[in-house]
């Protein structure tokens, strides 16, 4: 089964490689250097982030300087929202004086690949010149995952219940939970899955929703929330392969992953087969951090509602909760630890 996996994961990513070679006969790639690294917020090139990089980019904002390179500009867009202004240059003032540990844009360290593909060197993942992906997919090195970067044509359908209905007819047999609430004039969504996703993965998603509140629950359809909500999550995946190693009695997950996004996803390579039997085995726990501590408190007492899990592979439901101090716990600083199965 290990070589099995390790043969579907080199077989995807050099499909990838060569369907970007393929797609850039048709659009003009970017120009960009080979082999580019960054610090992040390093708006000076000098490798060092500190308030003369915060003056730098005030400068450049207010048209006193020109920054031109295209790393410098990258490294400085510390928000990573494509805009270099005051902003940036307060994340960086906060880095500075320890009020945040990090940027919303981490380190790079690019290698080309092929076409406009490329390998960040700090993150392990595979991905296009603009973050998008090979049809929105790209491929984490570290984790030993594919996913959706969340910046794809996807985000442009948002969510509807058809999705779910319709999987499974496209080999996607999942579980799913959904947890609706409202909060700040909106009602809001957040959706688990886990399952197989078509004949040779396996995996898990998490997706954040809203829309006006109002719309009933006769309207399934949600839209992708904008980047100021996008949350921090850590999760690890667990599917019972017989393959699967052990540390001191403790089953280890088959990966971890961490980003920041609206749209969490990661696909092992893994053969779909019996899902009545094994996607129910499957399972993960989440560390979410939020960035609004009062969609945070929203979230977390939708939560305790929750009541089942839909299979539909089987069109039903079984029962499940979370209950405080077991299988979901709050951890401070708006962070959740949760644990679904």
């Amino acid at each position: 089964m290990k070589h099995l996996k390790r043969s579907l994961c080199i077989v995807l990513s050099l499909i990838i490689a060569f369907s970007a070679l393929g797609l850039s006969v048709f659009a003009a790639d970017p120009v960009l250097p080979e082999n580019a690294s960054y610090v992040s917020g390093d708006a000076d090139g000098n490798a060092i982030v500190n308030s003369a990089d915060a003056l730098t980019i005030l400068n450049h904002s207010i048209g006193e300087i020109a920054i031109s390179d295209v790393v410098r500009l990258t490294a400085a867009d510390v928000n990573n929202d494509g805009k270099l202004n005051s902003t940036d240059a307060l994340y960086i003032l906060n880095f500075k004086v320890g009020n945040i540990n990090e940027f919303p844009r981490h380190d790079y360290n690019l290698k080309k690949l092929a076409g406009n593909m490329m390998v960040d060197g700090y993150t392990g993942c595979v991905i296009d010149a603009k973050g998008v992906g090979l049809i929105g997919y790209a491929y984490d090195m570290n984790a030993g995952v594919f996913y959706a970067t969340g910046e794809g044509f996807q985000r442009e359908f948002g969510y509807a219940e058809m999705y779910d209905r319709v999987a499974v007819v496209g080999t996607m047999p999942l579980d799913t939970t959904r947890i609706k609430f409202n909060y700040d004039g909106k009602d809001w969504m957040v959706q688990f899955w886990k399952g197989f996703y078509g004949l040779v993965f396996a995996g898990c998603e998490i997706g954040i929703y809203n829309r006006p509140e109002g719309m009933g629950d006769d309207f399934s359809a949600y839209n992708v929330v904008t980047q100021e909500y996008y949350q921090d999550f850590t999760i690890e995946f667990f599917y019972n392969n017989p393959d699967r190693a052990t540390l001191f009695g403790k089953a280890e997950p088959d990966f971890t992953r961490s980003t920041r996004t609206w749209w969490f996803t990661a696909f092992e390579p893994s053969i779909n087969v019996s899902p009545a039997t094994n996607v129910p085995k499957m399972k993960f726990k989440c560390t979410m951090k939020f960035n609004d501590p009062g969609l945070y408190k929203a979230y977390v007492e939708a939560m305790k509602d929750v009541d089942n899990i839909f299979a539909n592979y089987t069109g039903k439901a079984r029962s499940f909760y979370f209950v405080e101090g077991q299988n979901f716990k709050q951890l401070g600083n708006n962070t959740v630890w949760f644990e679904w199965q």
